[in-house]
């Protein structure tokens, strides 16, 4: 991944590399970042890891078909939009005590840097879409 951001491509190829090596299949639709972003390093890492680390969580539970998360960084308008979309069982049954925590600082930071957030859930999948103002 070569998105034009590093903080972004460092983040995101260690991360990635992982979920190949766990048998998921991985795909970048678009890879187009800004080079700097109004967010300080931590929420970004935060932000972006905890996306990344519960969609490769999701897509990594054994007796998926064909398990896959799909990556979309551009720039629209004064917007970076980064989604990711995974593969997923059905409901929250798989989850450990301590896990599930990543979604709600996902929130709490797009809620204070002014970002805005969608999710999506369909049959086998789950999508999380996050805009980033980028001035």
């Amino acid at each position: 991944l070569q998105s034009g951001n590093q903080m972004i491509d460092i983040l995101l190829n260690g991360r990635l590399a992982a979920a190949k090596a766990a048998g998921v299949d991985v795909k970048i639709q678009n890879a187009q970042a800004p080079a700097a972003l109004p967010l300080s390093d931590a929420d970004l890492c935060s932000l972006m890891l905890n996306i990344i680390d519960n969609a490769v969580a999701a897509a990594s539970v054994p007796g998926l078909e064909q398990p896959r998360i799909i990556l979309d960084l551009r720039v629209k308008g004064s917007f970076f939009v980064f989604s990711c979309e995974n593969t997923c069982g059905a409901g929250r049954a798989s989850l450990k005590r301590g896990q599930g925590l990543g979604l709600k600082i996902v929130e709490n930071i797009v809620a204070r840097c002014d970002c805005l957030m969608e999710t999506e859930r369909a049959e086998g999948t789950y999508k999380v879409t996050v805009a980033i103002p980028t001035d």
